[in-house]
């Protein structure tokens, strides 16, 4: 009986060891699989990772369309749209014609006309945007075309770089923007004032404390919504822009990692030049289609930062009452100055490596190749001596050049009104 009952133990215990074991080879797969799995997932790059952000702002705005619930989107579309898009302009000029008829005075009226002239504009390229969003997203196609093209570690990391950069660039826009808006709210309550004076005919914001805190709400939900338009508007051509570049190092790299000492490898050459070519065909394609959105936006901005610049200098110098005032409208100077500089440097940083794509196809090493090879060569290096230029409104180039033409007109439109002694001949002081 001892021996049976020893017998059966071990079976049971030999089944148990086999059951353990099948589940821990199971296991061992399962977790394989997984690991390929996730080194699969590491080594995919998609160009349009580093646009969630920027699309998920466009889709909370009601631009970007979505697949389902399109009639519950519109809705959503028209709601905030009305509330953002037209009521904040809006009640930003009726704010400005009632302050008037109270004898506000102008310093302080200025101010409003200055941030009135920002709603306005970011309202326009909001509106523009809704139509011209679409040919944003026509650009896909050729991410995925580019993307494919990334199979080395250093071209797979710079697509990886710009993931992560392209997304950060909406979250700085933001912090920025929306510190500027909060920090106006805080300070206006402080003081027992609106912070927008914007026209409110539902609320009046003397009778209580309730009631000021409730019209403090409603100017600052749609302006806090108006500054998150202006962020998407305004990263949108910057992100655009830095994918233009991050394609075109990696076809530099591409060009740099060619062997060219090597005669197995001349047919080899050949067949990498041509896609070579196409890459660049891919990029040029992208450019012509970021190109006029980005012209149409920049221009009106361009033109914004022209109007600011001009009311508030005037502001500054003839009928800014105390120091406090002056540092801020200075600070709002910097501020819309800085609006336009990320897109221009980079901007600049673009044509620059176009430019630098042409002297690595020239010190490629070509004469150890064939015919062939170097008439596509000398092909490709004449189509990348086309400059990839941006414009604003095809009038004037978007360059780091433009940025300073910009600070210098407000210099000299400060020292032009200064000079004029405009403060003692009127009798402004």
């Amino acid at each position: 009986m001892e021996e049976l009952t020893l017998t059966e133990d071990n079976l049971i215990t030999s089944q148990m060891v086999k059951r353990n074991g099948a589940h821990f080879n199971k296991s061992a797969k399962d977790e394989g699989k997984k690991n390929e799995k996730a080194e699969d997932n590491e080594d995919v790059v998609e160009t349009r990772a580093g646009l969630r952000y920027l699309y998920n702002g466009y889709y909370f705005l009601g631009i970007y369309m979505p697949k389902k619930y399109k009639y519950l989107y519109v809705l959503w579309s028209v709601i905030v749209n009305l509330y953002v898009t037209i009521y904040l302009p809006a009640g930003f000029i009726m704010g400005i014609v009632d302050a008037t008829d109270e004898n506000m005075e102008i310093g302080n009226l200025l101010t409003s006309f200055q941030v009135a002239i920002n709603v306005v504009g970011c309202s326009i390229k909001i509106v523009l945007m809704f139509f011209l969003f679409p040919q944003l997203l026509r650009c896909e196609p050729l991410f995925e075309k580019l993307d494919k093209r990334c199979s080395t570690h250093g071209q797979k990391e710079l697509v990886r770089r710009f993931m992560h950069d392209g997304n950060r660039m909406v979250v700085l826009f933001a912090i920025a923007y929306w510190s500027y808006s909060t920090s106006t709210c805080i300070s206006a309550v402080i003081f027992g004032r609106l912070p927008y004076n914007i026209y409110n005919p539902f609320i009046n914001a003397h009778e209580s404390w309730g009631s000021f805190i409730l019209a403090v709400l409603m100017e600052m939900v749609p302006m806090d919504i108006a500054c998150f338009q202006q962020v998407c508007d305004d990263s949108y051509a910057v992100i655009y822009v830095n994918i233009l570049r991050t394609h075109l190092q990696a076809l530099v790299l591409r060009l740099q990692q060619m062997k060219g000492d090597d005669k197995d490898s001349e047919e080899k050459n050949v067949e990498e030049l041509k896609l070579c070519i196409i890459d660049h065909k891919n990029i040029i394609e992208l450019y012509n289609r970021v190109a006029p959105v980005i012209s149409i936006t920049i221009f009106v901005q361009f033109t914004i930062t022209a109007s600011l610049l001009g009311s508030t200098l005037i502001n500054i110098l003839l009928f800014a009452t105390n120091v406090a005032s002056m540092v801020a409208s200075c600070f709002y100077v910097l501020a819309v100055v800085v609006e336009v500089f990320p897109l221009c440097y980079y901007a600049q940083c673009l044509m620059d490596e176009n430019d630098y794509l042409a002297q690595v196809i020239f010190h490629s090493d070509w004469i150890n190749q064939s015919v062939r090879y170097r008439k596509m060569m000398i092909f490709f290096m004449q189509r990348t001596q086309k400059t990839i230029e941006f414009t604003a409104g095809k009038i004037f180039p978007i360059t780091l050049n433009s940025f300073l033409s910009i600070a210098k007109f407000s210099f000299s439109l400060y020292t032009v009104i200064k000079e004029m002694d405009l403060k003692e001949r009127y009798g402004l002081k």
